[in-house]
């Protein structure tokens, strides 16, 4: 199994990064940075340029040809317009899906928005542009045809993970959880052959062990 981690420098992406490497796991770091791969070829990690704004359907095909699985973990930041929200959230990941396709990609795992129903547009406020570009993205995952697994995170928190979450298609109320744990959640379900697909759920902080929070998805 070969992975490629896409957001690989980001909140969730470094940590994931760092517990795949301690788990030896094959990885390569898919970063928009020169020094960014550089950086993690020093540290011994694999690492490749995937810039999603700019790249386009044929530049990430080529890219991800020889993987077996893709993590989508990229987000355009809170401090960027809705302008920049569409281009990376949107048909950044909308490109990196027809890309997985292209590539014979055998798992695609996207790194979603907490609700990204189209009922909470509205109650979303000032991240409505996020969520829409959210809902449309999963929604383009879902009719692919890709194998696919969707995690919708709760508030992200830097914190310590506890490697105790909770899980539901959709919980009744809002939640947190550690970015932390949101990584180790990502590695159990890229690490794990044959289980997950084509399901996705939302994840807080809990009281289970992710394998025990995660085994009615399997």
């Amino acid at each position: 199994m070969s992975l490629l981690v896409i957001g690989a420098n980001g909140g969730v992406g470094s940590k994931l990064v760092r517990q795949l490497k301690e788990d030896n796991v094959d990885f390569t770091a898919g970063v928009r940075k020169n020094e960014q791969v550089e950086s993690l070829k020093q540290e011994g990690s694999k690492a490749t340029l995937v810039d999603v704004e700019k790249d386009s359907i044929e530049d990430l095909t080529q890219t991800f040809k020889g993987f077996d699985k893709v993590i989508f973990s990229v987000g355009s930041g809170g401090s960027t317009g809705a302008d920049k929200t569409i281009i990376v959230d949107l048909d950044g990941a909308i490109k990196t899906i027809e890309a997985s396709k292209q590539a014979n990609i055998k798992h695609y795992i996207m790194v979603s928005t907490y609700d990204a129903r189209r009922e909470a547009f509205d109650a979303s406020g000032d991240l409505k542009p996020y969520t829409i570009a959210k809902h449309y993205a999963d929604e383009h995952l879902i009719n692919s045809g890709l194998n696919y697994t969707i995690v919708h995170p709760g508030a992200l928190e830097d914190k310590e993970g506890t490697s105790k979450i909770e899980t539901a298609l959709y919980f009744d109320g809002r939640g947190a959880i550690p970015r932390e744990d949101v990584a180790s959640v990502l590695k159990e379900v890229a690490t794990s052959d044959n289980k997950f697909v084509n399901k996705e759920f939302q994840v807080v902080s809990g009281n289970q062990s992710i394998r025990e929070a995660l085994s009615s998805y399997e």
